[in-house]
């Protein structure tokens, strides 16, 4: 997602055109370089993310030990999913990419589930001991929807998003199929069994799907939707709505007993800032406090976090009597973000500390690439965080003019997660530049950051994924760690 904010008395205005200007690409580069991919582990385990290949049936997971000295590729990465990834060939369309939790694992981190969002499918593995993976049977599982995105879990209960968005499945998006939040039973072998669908009206599309850390029977969701031509010219962008559309809201669910979800209430943003023409504010990532019931949210057009709070007893009550929207959210604050386009957020362990990607520099900064917030949560923050930080995160590869022709780096960042130790932060940047002209194969990066005693973070490796098997034309996304030592607690 592509925005301009001005920081004039740190109140963030954006601009629709979503343009940036990118300067001292080579710098940078060379700082990339340069950097050691050492890595201080306080304990030895394993990291995968999903390579998203777009050639049929390439989709994979990679997978690496963690050490002291770094990663190693497990033996047989990288682990073939099955299906296929979501293929974003238009170039300049926004929206398909911006998703979270596109892979995650089982609380005793004995099993894996991915997406693979043009087969329309969830693949399900197995974690062996030393790590390497391993299909379950019937895997991989049908979704329930067009393009799933993003998972979550709650006991034996797998939560997917299905975003309805695709450019090479148009016929079926035609067809007026809708996006929708669906739950399955996860079997004891790790098979899946369809359990329930909600639909989500009016053309909104989700992007994540998250499980309250409060209570496992509170499903919260995100959706966003970006069904508009920005260039103009329909050759390159999508249109897949019937009206252009930037918009987004928030989505409350009740998992009952049986792992139905049941709708309990959805909210539109504010607009915390003047409104720029023709962009709404706007939600992107979203990541709960563990502690409290407080849910932060990306206002990625108007580069601030905002904080809602969610009433677990009226989400839970499921009142069958009751009519319209329950208001179930109530908005808390949004505060100022230095970055540009806030978009994807973790929470550490002990709720103190929030980290938030950019996926864009940001021009008024004086930015080079893509960065990282980190704002403090701790205490009475939490319900109002402060910014005590931000790094730039190395590009690799150049810059190039998107089609709606702003300059804008070749790579920019997407997910990340924290290690189970807390001492470590993951990044991962895709090469968005997918035009013919770029014979440059960099961009599909792996960054590694130390996260400090007071949270603030400093670069310490990049790994480029070309040598792990991760093809150039392909779009890497999703993180997810977990240590020997935490295996099937």
């Amino acid at each position: 997602m592509n925005t301009i904010g001005s920081n004039a008395s740190r109140g963030y205005i954006s601009v629709p055109m979503f343009l940036i200007h990118v300067t001292g690409a080579l710098c940078l580069l060379l700082m990339f370089l340069v950097i050691t991919p050492r890595i201080t582990q306080a304990d030895e385990g394993f990291l995968y993310f999903e390579s998203n290949n777009v050639s049929e049936g390439q989709n994979s997971i990679v997978g690496y030990k963690r050490t002291s000295e770094g990663l190693e590729p497990l033996p047989g990465s990288p682990y073939l999913t099955g299906g296929t990834g979501l293929n974003n060939s238009t170039n300049g369309k926004l929206g398909l990419n911006d998703i979270d939790t596109p892979v995650i694992l089982s609380a005793d981190n004995k099993r894996l589930f991915a997406v693979n969002g043009h087969s329309n499918t969830i693949a399900v593995f197995d974690v062996m001991p030393g790590g390497s993976l391993r299909h379950v049977k019937g895997s991989p599982f049908p979704s329930e929807g067009i393009g799933p995105v993003s998972l979550s879990l709650s006991g034996d209960a797998l939560l997917v998003a299905n975003r309805n968005e695709d450019p090479h499945q148009l016929t079926e998006l035609a067809g007026g199929a809708l996006a929708n939040y669906a739950s399955f039973k996860v079997g004891p072998d790790g098979t899946l069994t369809f359990i329930s669908r909600s639909e989500i009206e009016d053309g909104q599309k989700p992007t994540q799907v998250y499980v309250s850390d409060l209570n496992g029977n509170v499903v919260l969701g995100n959706d966003f939707q970006v069904d508009v031509d920005f260039d103009g010219e329909g050759s390159v962008s999508k249109l897949f709505g019937k009206e252009p559309q930037v918009r987004g809201q928030l989505q409350a669910f009740k998992l009952g007993g049986d792992g139905a979800l049941i709708p309990r209430g959805s909210a539109a943003l504010p607009e915390t800032v003047n409104p720029a023409p023709d962009v709404p504010s706007v939600p992107l990532g979203i990541w709960g406090h563990p502690t409290k019931n407080l849910l932060y949210v990306g206002f990625v057009t108007r580069n601030e976090l905002g904080v809602f709070e969610y009433d677990v007893d009226k989400i839970l009550s499921a009142d069958p009597t009751e009519t319209g929207n329950p208001k179930v959210f109530n908005f808390v604050v949004a505060v100022p973000n230095s970055g540009q386009d806030i978009c994807w957020l973790r929470v550490n362990g002990d709720g103190t500390r929030l980290y938030a990607v950019n996926n864009l520099p940001r021009e008024d900064e004086k930015d080079k690439s893509s960065t990282v917030t980190v704002f403090d949560i701790s205490g009475d923050n939490a319900r109002k965080p402060i910014e005590i930080g931000r790094v730039q995160i190395p590009m690799p590869g150049n810059s190039f003019f998107n089609n709606r022709n702003a300059m804008q780096p070749g790579s920019t960042a997407f997910q990340l997660d924290i290690d189970p130790s807390g001492k470590t932060l993951y990044v991962i940047n895709q090469r968005i530049d997918q035009t013919p002209a770029n014979s440059d194969t960099f961009g599909n990066v792996l960054h590694t950051f130390n996260i400090g005693p007071d949270g603030l973070l400093t670069v310490q490796g990049a790994r480029q994924l070309g040598k792990d098997g991760v093809h150039s034309d392909s779009r890497p996304q999703g993180i997810v760690t977990f240590d020997t030592l935490a295996r099937g607690k």
